[in-house]
């Protein structure tokens, strides 16, 4: 009866009950490691603006006519790659996210939740299994590193403890992996393919002092899969589809409601090549399909703006 309980209410403080957002707290680091291994001595710098607007109510596959609720989220994400070697890489993710939280109530009252602040930070050693090159078009690559609960998850409002996915931090020590493969059809064809999948172990975080095992996101997986198209223009233009799925989260080893689910996303982007080793992205992320656990507040749509520079030491 106890744990029951104790689902009962951090349910509740969490905002799970009709108010899911994105099974997971602060940045969307899965859906940002998009950049691939570099040659050795070089740079790779890319800096990311992430707007996220969540209005839909989803309950299972099905969307729900309902006003009442609104989230948003703003994130700042810092990815540098360095080349160790002719094989191995080292990518570090560092992020800022702000957000909000609107419930409206049938009496017009508004109540409101914000919090930011720095995130966690990701460390991947990444290894080229097979290396790309002016003889070769093909790359296949693999990571693992861990994702370091720098970010701040004990805010409060009001002296009231945040939900878990309000957070800027999750409070957790995580383990990411991370592949990455490419081929290119040069000089026939200006176009290249590409497959994505990243897949993170959470550990948990104890929020709560009546809670034995703590909180636990469950365990996400990302993959995208897509194409590019080189022009003889400053523009280039992709394509992507991006599949997401996150386990039921935990709150001491019970599952808690409205959590979980599959999320099937397009991606349109624009690549401007502003020279050489500078060059703007601009990205659109349109839910296709959901289908998640119980009644969720889920995403919208997205849009990003990123700058990537590369300088060779």
């Amino acid at each position: 009866m106890k744990r029951v309980i104790a689902i009962i209410i951090v349910s509740l403080l969490a905002g799970r009950i009709y108010s899911q957002a994105c099974c997971s707290a602060g940045t969307p680091i899965l859906g940002s490691l998009e950049s691939s291994t570099t040659a050795k001595g070089n740079l790779q710098l890319s800096l990311t603006y992430d707007y996220n607007t969540l209005k839909s109510v989803i309950e299972g596959s099905t969307r729900i006519e309902d006003n009442t609720r609104e989230r948003i989220s703003n994130s700042v994400l810092l990815e540098a790659t360095y080349g160790l070697s002719d094989e191995f890489s080292l990518t570090g993710l560092f992020s800022f996210i702000n957000q909000r939280r609107i419930i409206s109530s049938s009496l017009g009252e508004e109540n409101l939740l914000s919090s930011s602040g720095f995130g966690d930070v990701l460390i991947l050693v990444k290894y080229d299994l097979i290396s790309q090159n002016i003889f070769n078009q093909r790359q296949l690559a693999l990571g693992v590193g861990p994702k370091i609960p720098v970010g701040i998850s004990d805010q409060t409002q009001n002296g009231i403890l945040l939900p878990a996915d309000m957070q800027p931090g999750s409070g957790s020590w995580d383990v990411v992996f991370w592949g990455y493969y490419s081929e290119g059809f040069m000089p026939s064809l200006p176009l290249n393919i590409f497959i994505i999948a990243s897949y993170k172990v959470n550990s948990a975080n104890k929020r709560f002092s009546n809670s034995d095992a703590g909180y636990k996101f469950g365990n996400e997986f990302v993959s995208s899969i897509g194409a590019g198209y080189r022009t003889d223009t400053i523009f280039d233009y992709s394509f992507s589809l991006r599949f997401r799925t996150t386990a039921v989260d935990q709150f001491d080893n019970q599952e808690v409601p409205n959590t979980g689910g599959l999320w099937i996303y397009a991606l349109p982007g624009l690549n401007i090549k502003i020279a050489d080793n500078l060059i703007t992205r601009l990205t659109g992320q349109i839910p296709l399909y959901r289908n998640l656990q119980g009644t969720q507040l889920t995403t919208s749509y997205t849009l990003s703006a990123s700058i990537f520079y590369n300088y060779s030491f």
